[in-house]
């Protein structure tokens, strides 16, 4: 029905572990770094929204690097998105969870994953790349995801986090 390139692609770019949809919206997570010499010109990592019907780009909101020298450290999105009233979620390789508001892309909530954390078990776990194959997942007030992607040069980490809605 349509073709939309958003991205240059390359050896880690484009769309790597799946893209959300919510009524008549699908949100694309653009990794869009490591293009190599096949794949020249300027990255475009961010999230995308896009018609379903038509293919046109409603928003985008291009990821800010918020590496600070972080060893193996990149600004895109590689992990799955996943839709909400309102709004998308999605875990950053620089391991920066953000929730953009559905309407326009605007960041809603940014939390930086990448540090120590006391684990319900007693055990201090690391955050790190948000990557692979599982995006947030969301269970009534709840949001679950794992941070953590030490493959291909990227934060390794092994921390799985649970956040819960305040009340207004």
């Amino acid at each position: 029905l349509w073709h939309q390139k958003l991205g240059r692609g390359g050896i880690q770019g484009g769309v790597h572990f799946g893209m959300a949809v919510d009524d008549s919206t699908l949100y694309v997570p653009m990794s869009d770094f490591d293009g190599g010499p096949r794949w020249p010109g300027k990255p475009y990592p961010g999230m995308y929204a896009l018609d379903v019907a038509s293919g046109k780009v409603l928003w985008y909101q291009r990821a800010q690097d918020s590496c600070e020298g972080r060893e193996n450290c990149q600004p895109g999105l590689s992990s799955p998105a996943s839709a909400f009233p309102g709004g998308v979620l999605s875990g950053a390789m620089d391991g920066r969870l953000r929730a953009y508001r559905a309407a326009d892309g605007k960041v809603l909530w940014d939390i930086d994953t990448v540090r120590e954390f006391d684990t319900v078990s007693g055990i201090t776990a690391q955050g790190g790349s948000f990557g692979g194959g599982t995006g947030p997942g969301l269970k009534g007030r709840r949001l679950f995801i794992n941070s953590g992607y030490g493959i291909y040069f990227h934060m390794p980490g092994n921390v799985l986090l649970s956040y819960e809605l305040e009340d207004e």
